[in-house]
């Protein structure tokens, strides 16, 4: 199994770890200090040894922070994670803060009327997220990580190997690629830029790794030189003879306590993502007076918009993924509830299926597989503490995601176990008009995930309803599943362009009851052209995730006739591109669930 189902932590900690933290807070003369869920790569995911704000507050969710001050301590969560952090955290100890609702500079101008010093460590923290701190009465202080010092058995850091990722699937050779982001560089002036995000460097090198287990790729930093040459920094025991043939001339390895060296050996104007660059690097560069422009990433954009390679890659491996769907969809369909079935259950049934493809290289994430109320919980992860037994009459919302050579995988079904409540199939349909709208959108070129997220809310918005997570996020190329900058959310800024991808998942969760949500994966192509009609380019979806949505879940009443046409024209797809694919009792099962509405 990819995945575990022990409880990773305890809320019965929380009090003795913090009293701990306090004691460093006085001894350093600091009124608080911030945990961040983040490593020094700034990225989503963290290996065990980073896990410090889950081994302080219990907290396991993707995103938060904790704010521990002398006398209090928040701890900030979205809206996916209000019901999971009253589960996790020890409520004595650490109240929760909705988050981004409630700022951080707003609750410590709050907690600490007169000013204070707040420490930090900056390679956990960027120059934007301390910019925002310094403008107040409170003072960022930098210091050594205050959680290291306490944590006792923290674990090693890993030593997995970075392995090539063939040109087959990556469609472009890393030459090429260094090239191009080379000429961005000096296009714009600049000498170098520093990259420190592993999926950064793993589309730029066509490299790929197993160090953070879910997402394949290898931790390490790097220097871009507007030369087109590479400077990577890891622990040569991550390397081999294979690795260092694939990378070549271009790039030389160094060891990591090198990287702090050559970034003050640099000269020119040094390139800077002012959003992912830690601040102890930022600070850094100062100290050596060297001059610092902040802007994107120059690998951002192109690892996001997918070429043909790509494309196709992924279209193999949802049609493989896919096939391994029917078969779990057709056994969770023939489940009675009175042989016991469990959470855990129906998670290590769904990793066998996709396991038996033979190209399995790992989950893309922990499946959220929520049965009844636990449904409603947007991020749960089953625990052998949590699981439950599937009951009659109830609904089971499983969100899961695969990673292949050729590409990563995310999908989201939501079934009946015996008669769903009414509520439940209205709130379920309404949740599909949502996916369908994003599904059949034409929309201009230059428009944002921002200025088309509506159209996946308004018949939810139509009754008072509403979900408290974006309704699409950016999806790698084997790489993580979660990708930026593409994204359909109220918070999204960039243009969405030809080859993103990215997923289409409303959804409504009603509390103490079930939780409904409904995904595809789907690219961005331009529009074939209206005959007369158009006068500007467009833009469409293509959708990739192929498997049939649960009949029962769906009140056609509620649907308009251009609605059942395109489920009735995405289940003729699923059923073209699947049927020769799975076992016979499964094809069966897949006319039925495919059979016009």
């Amino acid at each position: 199994m990819f995945q575990s189902f022990d409880s990773a932590t305890s809320p019965e900690t929380g009090a003795a770890r913090l009293k701990n933290l306090r004691t460093e807070l006085k001894n350093d003369g600091l009124d608080g200090y911030l945990i961040p869920r983040a490593d020094a790569h700034q990225g989503e995911y963290v290996v065990a040894r980073d896990m410090r704000l889950a081994w302080l507050t219990g907290f396991t969710g993707s995103a938060g922070f904790c704010a521990a001050l002398r006398d209090k301590a928040g701890i900030f969560i979205d809206g996916r994670y209000t019901l999971q952090v009253r589960d996790q955290v020890d409520l004595d100890c650490f109240t929760p803060v909705p988050w981004p609702v409630t700022k951080l500079v707003d609750w410590l101008r709050q907690a600490l009327p007169k000013g204070g010093k707040i420490g930090f460590d900056p390679w956990l923290h960027t120059r934007a997220e301390i910019e925002t701190i310094a403008k107040t009465n409170i003072e960022p202080v930098a210091i050594g990580n205050l959680i290291d010092k306490i944590w006792h058995d923290q674990p090693d850091a890993p030593l997995d190997i970075m392995v090539p990722h063939p040109l087959k699937y990556a469609g472009q050779s890393h030459n090429d690629k260094i090239a191009t982001a080379a000429k961005n560089l000096t296009d714009a002036g600049h000498s170098a830029f520093v990259l420190t995000q592993p999926d950064a460097i793993a589309w730029l090198l066509n490299t790929r790794g197993t160090d953070l287990g879910q997402t394949p790729v290898a931790l390490a930093f790097a220097v871009l030189h507007g030369s087109g040459h590479v400077s990577l920094f890891m622990d040569a025991r991550k390397t081999d003879a294979a690795l260092i043939e694939h990378l070549g001339e271009q790039v030389s390895l160094h060891a990591p306590d090198g990287f702090e060296i050559e970034l003050t050996a640099l000269s020119g104007t040094v390139r800077l993502d002012k959003s992912i660059t830690p601040e102890a690097i930022v600070r850094l560069l100062e100290s050596q007076s060297i001059d610092i422009a902040f802007a994107d990433d120059p690998t951002t954009l192109p690892k996001a918009c997918k070429n043909a390679v790509e494309l196709e890659g992924a279209k193999q491996a949802h049609i493989r993924d896919g096939a391994a769907m029917c078969e779990f969809l057709a056994w969770v369909d023939g489940i009675h509830p009175e042989t016991g079935i469990t959470e855990i259950d129906i998670v290590k049934s769904l990793e066998a299926k996709r396991t038996a493809t033979g190209q399995l290289k790992n989950i893309s994430f922990d499946t959220i597989c929520g049965s009844g109320p636990n449904g409603a919980i947007v991020h749960y992860r089953v625990t052998t503490d949590t699981n439950r037994r599937l009951q009659f009459n109830e609904v089971l919302l499983v969100d899961s995601g695969g990673q292949y050579l050729d590409g990563t995988t995310d999908i989201t079904r939501t079934m009946a176990i015996g008669a769903p409540p009414p509520k439940a199939v209205r709130h379920a349909t309404l949740v599909m008009k949502g996916m369908i709208a994003i599904s059949r959108l034409r929309f201009p070129d230059g428009l944002t995930g921002k200025d088309i997220d509506a159209f996946a809310r308004a018949a939810l918005w139509a009754e008072g309803l509403d979900y408290d997570h974006g309704t699409g996020h950016g999806v790698g190329s084997y790489l993580s599943v979660h990708e930026g900058p593409q994204r359909i959310s109220r918070l999204a800024k960039t243009a969405l362009k030809p080859g993103m991808i990215l997923s289409n998942e409303p959804g409504y969760y009603k509390q103490g009851a079930y939780g409904i949500r409904i995904e595809n994966l789907l690219y961005v192509r331009p529009a074939n052209p209206i005959m007369g009609s158009d006068d500007r380019d467009m833009l469409c979806f293509e959708t990739l995730t192929l498997a049939p949505f649960d009949r029962a879940m769906i009140d056609t009443s509620l649907l308009t006739s251009t609605e059942i046409d395109w489920l009735n024209q995405y289940h003729q797809l699923v059923w073209d591109s699947l049927h020769g694919l799975v076992t016979n009792p499964t094809k069966d099962w897949l006319k039925a669930a495919c059979a016009p509405l």
